[in-house]
C-alpha cells in the first residue's frame, strides 16, 4: 500500500526494473554532499588555498614599520611566486637585509631586482646591501621557485632589531 506523504516516484518497485528507493535515496545525498564538497574545493583554490590568491597573500610588517614584507603564503612545489620586501632606512644610505630561517631550504631565488650592491651567505641565509632612495626607501623584489614539501619558516631582518618572521607551505 502506497505512502501518501511521498510521491509514487519513491516508492521501490519490481516491475520494469526491480529498484530500491531508500538506498538510492541514500546514494543520491551521497552524491549532493560530494558535489558540495567539490565546488567548495573550487572555491577555496579560486581563493588562493593551493597559491596565489586573497586566502594566500601576506603582508607583514616590523614593529616600527621600517620593514614590510609581501609573500605569497601557500606554494606548490615547483612554482614561481613573488616576494617584496619593503625597507626604510636614512636616505641615500646603503641599507643591509638579511633573509634566514629555512628559507632557502625550500626555495630557490630565480631573480632579485635591483641587483644588490653587495650580497653574503649568512648562516642558512643570504645578505643583500641595497641603495636607498631620497626619503629613504628600498625595495627588494624576488622571484623564488618552491623546490620543498611542507612548511618552511623564514625570517627577514635589518641590523638594528627590526625583523619579520613568517610560514609558507609547499603544496605538492
Amino acid at each position: 500500500m502506497p505512502r501518501h506523504s511521498e510521491p509514487e516516484d519513491f516508492h521501490s518497485r519490481t516491475f520494469p526494473v526491480r529498484e530500491d528507493m531508500a538506498y538510492q535515496l541514500k546514494v543520491w545525498r551521497f552524491e549532493r554532499v560530494g558535489w558540495y564538497g567539490l565546488v567548495l574545493l573550487v572555491i577555496l583554490t579560486l581563493l588562493g588555498l593551493f597559491s596565489r590568491g586573497p586566502l594566500s597573500s601576506r603582508e607583514v610588517r616590523s614593529d616600527d614599520g621600517g620593514l614590510t614584507v609581501e609573500y605569497e603564503r601557500f606554494h606548490r612545489n615547483g612554482s614561481t611566486n613573488p616576494l617584496t620586501a619593503h625597507l626604510k632606512g636614512a636616505p641615500n644610505a646603503v641599507l643591509e637585509v638579511e633573509l634566514g630561517g629555512d628559507w632557502l631550504e625550500g626555495f630557490d631565488v630565480e631573480a632579485l631586482q635591483p641587483q644588490p650592491l653587495r650580497s653574503a651567505a649568512a648562516g642558512k641565509g643570504m645578505k643583500f646591501w641595497v641603495q636607498a632612495d631620497a626619503q629613504g626607501q628600498a625595495t627588494l623584489y624576488l622571484s623564488v621557485l618552491s623546490d620543498g614539501l611542507g612548511t618552511y619558516h623564514s625570517r627577514i631582518a635589518i641590523p638594528g632589531g627590526r625583523s619579520v618572521s613568517f610560514e609558507q607551505f609547499v603544496f605538492p
